[in-house]
C-alpha cells in the first residue's frame, strides 16, 4: 500500500507598518512648538513633517495602518493603496499603541511603529529596521530626548506599553529595561520635532517661521 505524505502549509504573515499621526488641527498639533512660535506656524511646520512622512511611505514595500488621534481624513496627502486608515484607541499612548499592536498583531507579523515628527526619517531607517527583526526580537530607533521616534517587534511585549511617563526622558530607559531578556537592536539616535531647538538644525523648517 502507497505511504500518503501529509502536507503542511505554513502561512507566513505580512510585515506590518503602524503610523500614529495627530489629525492637523490649530492648536492641537504640536502644542510645546506652538508656546515658542505660535499656533499657526507650529500648524505649518506639521504640515511639513506630514507631508515628509508621506513621502517616505511612499517607497515602504509593505502593508501600513495609519492610525489617526481624532478622525480619518480620506482626503488628505496619505492616499496610497497600502494604507488602511484607523482611529486610535485608549486614554494614553501606551494604550493606544499596545491597542494597534495587538489588532495588527491578528494578520502581521514583524511590525514597526513611528509617528509624524521626524524630519530626519529616511525610508533605510524603516527598511534596517524591519530587516534587524529577521533575527532581532525588538528593534528600537533612541530619540535624543530620552523617548523613541520606533519601535518593531516580533511579537506583542505588554511591559512596553505600561508604567511609562509618556513624553518624558525616562521611557527609552525604561522600555529597554522591560527588554532585558530579549534580543534588542538599536538604530541610529534620532530627533523628535518638539521644539523650538529641534527646528534650528532643520533649516528647510526654520524657513517656515519666516
Amino acid at each position: 500500500m502507497p505511504r500518503k505524505h501529509c502536507l503542511i502549509f505554513v502561512h507566513l504573515k505580512k510585515p506590518l507598518l503602524l503610523v500614529f499621526c495627530k489629525n492637523p488641527v490649530l492648536g492641537k498639533a504640536k502644542t510645546r512648538l506652538a508656546t515658542s512660535i505660535g499656533k499657526k506656524k507650529a500648524l505649518d511646520v506639521y504640515h511639513a513633517l506630514l507631508h515628509k512622512t508621506a513621502l517616505v511611505l511612499f517607497d515602504v514595500e509593505v502593508d501600513i495602518h495609519l492610525y489617526y488621534t481624532s478622525y480619518i481624513d480620506q482626503e488628505d496627502i496619505f492616499q496610497q493603496p497600502s494604507i488602511t486608515k484607523k482611529i486610535q484607541t485608549g486614554n494614553d499612548l501606551g494604550i493606544r499603541m499596545a491597542n494597534a499592536f495587538k489588532e495588527g498583531f491578528k494578520s502581521h507579523s514583524p511590525i514597526v511603529i513611528i509617528g509624524t515628527d521626524l524630519w530626519s526619517l529616511d525610508v533605510f531607517d524603516i527598511h534596517k529596521a524591519f530587516e534587524a527583526l529577521q533575527t532581532s526580537g525588538t528593534v528600537i530607533g533612541p530619540s535624543a530626548d530620552g523617548g523613541y521616534y520606533l519601535l518593531g517587534l516580533q511579537k506583542f511585549i505588554p511591559a512596553l506599553f505600561e508604567n511609562k511617563k509618556w513624553g518624558t526622558p525616562t521611557v527609552l530607559s525604561n522600555s529597554l529595561n522591560d527588554l532585558k531578556k530579549e534580543d534588542v537592536y538599536l538604530l541610529e539616535e534620532k530627533n523628535d520635532i518638539d521644539t523650538y531647538g529641534d527646528l534650528k538644525d532643520h533649516p528647510e523648517l526654520m524657513q517656515l517661521l519666516k
